[in-house]
């Protein structure tokens, strides 16, 4: 004989079912995240709530944080007439700029990392770029001798820094820098220090595969970042747990183009002035900051193998995926142990 429940049982049963869907919805709602246009991509901020931090703090921080970032961009974007990177590539022989410290301090690190990767990462890349955007849009090949014209303005010898004055000038008409490779890597880096000034202890900064994890995800599980597959955009073939560190995608994902039935990436090659080719699909970079990670990433696209070597010197880990007859291969470097879950060895295309 089945026995009736009781009204007690009745009211438990919905107090416990109420709970759980209290604790669910809770679970959904514990992270405050906004997405805004910014530096020609969506720039993504996370941040969980912790005891003491609401949403109206959160909110409050984040806004700061996207703040940060726009200012950078007024300062470092080379499509913006009255940016101080702009101001500079006006310069021309036997002139002279004082600059802020800031942006010193940014173009004197990009010239450091220059000679580090023997030239692979170059900003005044800037006249190649310029040359190849054009071929492009207009749907025709550089002449070999526009590339050799535009690659006797190429080359970090030709930034000249005067530290005492604070001051920059060119060694050549025609110089001109482009920050692209680093501005959103120091954005990404300025917005979390905002946010740490601010209070925040966890928050994750992503500025178009440009991530920096600040903290942990929560008390028990740290950030988790997935690393599409490169010609498979639904698909992640790699994970990693990061806390308190810097992830850079760089490669041929999307921003690429075809020039007379040929996949060009739009990574220039500062040394040759073409294209890098299509062996380096992709390089992910893991270090203490992002723009350091952008610098190597960058370089590691150029380099491909050789430049693996460099990330072990500079105390950061990494992961290229090269070309591997009709698949891709994922080759590593750095102290990766228990950080990169590589799902398949090799991909297929």
């Amino acid at each position: 004989m089945k026995s009736a429940k009781s009204p007690l049982f009745l009211i438990l049963a919905t107090v416990i079912a109420a709970a759980c869907l209290i604790y669910a919805l809770r679970q959904r709602e514990n992270m405050v995240e906004e997405s805004r246009l910014a530096m020609g991509t969506i720039v993504q901020i996370k941040v969980p709530l912790r005891p003491g931090l609401d949403k109206k703090a959160a909110d409050y921080a984040i806004d700061r944080a996207f703040d940060e970032i726009d200012r950078v961009e007024k300062v470092f974007s080379v499509y913006r007439q009255d940016s101080e990177i702009s101001r500079i590539n006006g310069l021309k022989l036997g002139e002279e700029m004082k600059i802020t410290t800031e942006t010193f301090s940014l173009i004197e690190r990009s010239v450091e990392y220059t000679k580090k990767t023997s030239g692979a990462f170059d900003i005044t890349v800037y006249p190649l770029v310029r040359l190849w955007q054009d071929a492009r849009m207009s749907g025709r090949l550089p002449a070999v001798s526009e590339i050799k014209k535009a690659l006797e303005k190429v080359g970090a010898a030709n930034i000249i820094l005067d530290k005492t004055k604070m001051t920059i000038s060119f060694a050549k008409d025609g110089v001109a820098i482009d920050l692209g490779g680093v501005a959103k890597g120091y954005a990404t880096d300025r917005a979390i220090k905002v946010l740490q000034e601010i209070g925040i202890r966890d928050a994750i900064v992503n500025s178009g595969g440009d991530i920096y994890c600040l903290g942990a995800r929560s008390k028990f599980r740290p950030w988790r970042v997935g690393i599409r597959h490169p010609r498979k955009s639904s698909e992640v073939f790699m994970e990693l747990d990061v806390m308190d560190e810097a992830v850079v995608t760089s490669g041929d994902y999307e921003k690429y183009f075809t020039l007379e039935g040929r996949r060009y990436s739009h990574i220039i090659d500062p040394r040759t002035g073409y294209p890098v080719g299509d062996y380096i699909i992709s390089a992910t970079v893991v270090s203490e900051d992002t723009v350091r990670a952008d610098m190597l990433a960058t370089a590691l696209c150029v380099l491909g193998r050789e430049g693996l070597k460099i990330v072990d010197s500079e105390k950061a880990m990494a992961a290229i995926v090269v070309k591997d007859g009709d698949k891709m291969k994922v080759e590593m470097a750095g102290n990766v142990r228990g950080s990169f879950r590589v799902y398949q060895k090799k991909l297929s295309q």
